[in-house]
């Protein structure tokens, strides 16, 4: 479990070998940082059904993400699942997330496991 901005993240999860959950929420995509157990979210969203199987391949950002990861094998996963949610209230969380400070290394925010 890591926390970004207020909300606990479970994972972060090597995207190959990761079992998304069937429910509503938020993912950050992230990658390792250069010390060890250290990660840098490189984006955020928020989905209707996180295992949704257009979630990550097929968003058009895919390809930077792999660009930065160097490999599937190094591009992790974490969520925050909000059973119950509306769109509106996923869309307040996200926009809460998008107001974390930019780090200098790679993207929105760090988490240390």
């Amino acid at each position: 479990v890591i926390t970004l901005g207020s909300r606990q993240f479970v994972g972060p999860f090597i995207s190959r070998l990761w079992s998304p959950p069937r429910s509503p929420g938020l993912y950050a995509v992230m990658v390792p940082g250069w010390r060890l157990l250290m990660f840098h979210a490189v984006h955020f969203g928020h989905a209707e059904d996180l295992a949704s199987p257009r979630l990550l391949k097929e968003h058009p950002k895919y390809g930077y993400w792999m660009t930065l990861a160097g490999s599937e094998w190094n591009l992790y996963v974490a969520t925050c699942e909000m059973y119950h949610s509306t769109e509106s209230e996923r869309a307040a969380a996200y926009e809460e997330l998008l107001s974390l400070p930019i780090t200098t290394t790679r993207g929105q925010a760090h988490a240390q496991l």
